[in-house]
């Protein structure tokens, strides 16, 4: 078979089951045809082959990202970036934008941590007071915001407003203080309009952010999530069809818009597929409404976004529709309570190879672990998180749950083939970053947490390869470098598979192929 292209001149680490090494790669039709030396895939090429020398560079399977935000990323990148050592900087930054745009627009921040700020508080409508633009400034976790007065007004937000699930804040004299929690983020959001175009421009920018990490596959964590509007399916769908977006996107249709035998979770072409539906379980680590088994440092166990009764019902129904169920799921009794809805569906309705999804499970115990290996049940946890946010979990768990949080080698050594992901925009979506995170525990401060869950090298990448294929049903086109699976490759730095904890520090992505395709070139963009 003549090739389409050959890569040569490079060190082709497969990561199957036999971890095997090749010096090159032919590629037709978007997928691998030969693996083996220089000298055996010059034999593939013909006339009309491209040729690509490598220059002695490390070629990994395509990076994939098992829970992301496509659009949400997309959105955040043309909105105001809030992570910044004060508030002082963060209204600065705000009223800039606020003099740049019109009158009746919105300025929309996001990413503030409250925990690197100096003066040691939260954002309240207050600070924005001078600001004459409607404000909406998201939490890094998107689980909490803060809105100046006049957005509060435009949602019909009030002191007597009140919310399933989250919190409308009122201080001691009952008046609001602009802070939002969960469910009444949603009394904001609903005031925005998003268009399809607005949306596929955000999927395109951030493709072109994910191509320069190395991410060649995603995982949409829950279609609809951002803008509250299931035109983000179209947008997809459209960008898929039309060639303008080069990452490959297994969607998880979010539960609201979720109904059983719902014809649009088996779409499928090249560029994207559904397959899962995403519900939520409880809240965050650093909102405090995650919800724990004890009680936080400072009181409190978080919240269950649903009763027993409630996710239970909505677990049986798309289990029992064949769909595979992504919950959201952070402190260890809402994973217990998932795994409990999950154990009673697999029951009432027997299933081989379900592969239903925990996403996150950042704080489990033994017990949990041993119930998620019995059920199949795939993590998706966020090594990003340790890095950036570390401290902030060991300090709000009490122990001893606090020696399970993100708990990557547990995971591993229990068989349950954990999916790497970054929940970008909560932490940048950079696979390298994730991996340096998993080697080393380390957090942005420089301190190491729970040096006992640290992972190997090779343990690390198949989370964002071979693991999170696995995780979208993928295995036999993607995750691993084997004829026939797509050509799908991260181009790293020679001889990366010996890096030492610094040198993956700062290691950088060299090339992104997509099919065969370069869509990114470092030095080029």
């Amino acid at each position: 078979m003549i090739a389409d292209r050959i890569f040569t001149n490079g060190t082709f680490v497969s990561l199957d089951d036999k971890d095997r090494v090749y010096g090159a790669a032919a590629v037709r039709d978007g997928k691998i045809v030969a693996l083996g030396s220089d000298e055996a895939i010059e034999r593939t090429a013909g006339i009309n082959t491209k040729r690509f020398d490598l220059e002695g560079n490390t070629v990994l399977p395509g990076f994939i990202d098992s829970h992301q935000h496509m659009i949400s990323t997309g959105f955040h990148l043309r909105n105001v970036d809030c992570r910044v050592s004060s508030i002082a900087e963060l209204v600065a930054k705000i009223k800039r934008r606020a003099e740049a745009v019109d009158a009746d627009d919105w300025v929309i921040g996001w990413g503030y941590d409250e925990s690197r700020f100096a003066e040691g508080r939260h954002p309240t409508a207050a600070d924005f007071k001078d600001v004459s633009r409607p404000v909406f400034v998201t939490h890094y976790s998107l689980h909490s915001a803060v809105a100046n007065e006049l957005a509060l007004k435009k949602a019909g937000i009030t002191p007597e407003t009140t919310v399933a699930h989250g919190e409308v804040e009122k201080d001691g004299r009952g008046r609001l203080t602009g802070r939002l929690s969960e469910d009444a983020l949603e009394l904001i959001k609903k005031q925005m309009r998003f268009t399809v175009s607005e949306m596929k421009e955000a999927i395109a920018a951030a493709n072109a952010f994910y191509v320069r990490h190395g991410v060649t596959s995603v995982h949409e964590a829950g279609i609809g999530f951002y803008t509250g509007n299931f035109d983000e399916m179209r947008a997809f769908q459209e960008t898929s069809e039309n060639g303008s977006r080069d990452v490959r996107v297994y969607g998880m249709i979010l539960d609201d818009f979720y109904q059983e035998g719902d014809l649009l979770l088996g779409f499928r072409n090249e560029r994207f597929k559904t397959g899962a539906v995403k519900m939520f379980a409880d809240g965050t680590v650093s909102g405090k409404t995650a919800a724990l088994s004890m009680p936080y440092a400072d009181g409190g166990t978080g919240e269950f976004m649903h009763g027993v009764g409630e996710i239970e019902r909505k677990i049986m129904r798309a289990h029992r529709a064949g769909v595979q169920v992504a919950v959201h799921a952070i402190g260890d009794a809402a994973v217990s309570q998932v795994l409990t809805a999950y154990e009673k569906a697999i029951r009432a309705f027997p299933r081989g190879d379900c592969r239903h999804r925990i996403e996150h499970a950042s704080i489990i115990t033994p017990a949990l672990r041993d119930r998620m290996q019995k059920l199949g049940v795939i993590p998706v946890p966020q090594p990003g998180l340790v890095h950036f946010a570390g401290e902030v979990h060991m300090d709000h768990v009490p122990e001893p749950l606090s020696k399970g949080v993100f708990a990557l080698h547990s995971f591993v050594e229990a068989g349950l083939l954990p999916a790497g992901s970054s929940d970008s925009p909560i932490t940048p979506c950079d696979p390298l970053l994730g991996v340096y995170t998993a080697v080393t525990r380390r957090t942005a401060l420089g301190n190491t947490i729970l040096p006992e869950q640290k992972l190997s090298l090779r343990e690390a990448l198949c989370m964002y390869t071979r693991n999170a294929a696995r995780a979208s049903f993928d295995e036999d086109l993607k995750g691993t470098l084997e004829i026939g699976k797509l050509a799908d490759f991260t181009v790293v730095s020679p001889g990366f598979m010996s890096f030492d904890e610094e040198q993956l520090k700062t290691a950088e992505v060299e090339m992104t192929i997509i099919g065969g395709i370069v869509v990114y070139r470092k030095g080029e963009e």
